[in-house]
């Protein structure tokens, strides 16, 4: 069995995911002015949906707090604070964003899945999550 074979079996069993890293560069002081106003909306103002998908948790970093939606809880986060956002969504998306400690620049890393109903669905699945990866980041507005 080849190593791609493999990955296919267990995409099959645990399921297909994808992830794509963007970076947004804004130069100069209001460069970073726009960065900080990105993250300082997110945080007070987060999505409730991203790409038709209902966002059913929020964990931020630098508060330190974890926010369930769903269940309307808060929980405290034990991790080194850092100013981090994720955003979760009800189709099984996750959204992280951060900006870079070192550049001029905001991070957003995507995370999408489905599962892999069988070894020849791959291609046309792949498509699939690929597509849900762009249509956050025109949702979102980032392209």
């Amino acid at each position: 069995m080849s190593l791609f074979e493999l990955l296919l079996d267990i995409y099959v069993k645990y399921g297909f995911y994808k992830e794509k890293l963007i970076n947004i560069v804004r130069k100069g002081k209001e460069g970073a002015d726009e960065i900080k106003a990105m993250m300082t909306g997110y945080r007070n103002n987060p999505p409730e949906k991203i790409n038709n998908s209902k966002v059913i948790m929020v964990n931020d970093y630098e508060t330190q707090f974890s926010h369930d939606i769903l269940k309307g809880t808060k929980t405290k986060i034990t991790l080194i604070k850092s100013d981090v956002l994720q955003f979760f969504l009800a189709d099984g998306s996750k959204i992280s964003v951060r900006p870079s400690g070192t550049e001029p620049k905001i991070k957003f890393y995507f995370s999408v899945n489905t599962k892999l109903a069988s070894l020849d669905k791959f291609e046309e699945t792949e498509k699939i999550l690929d597509k849900r990866i762009a249509d956050i980041i025109d949702n979102m507005k980032l392209a």
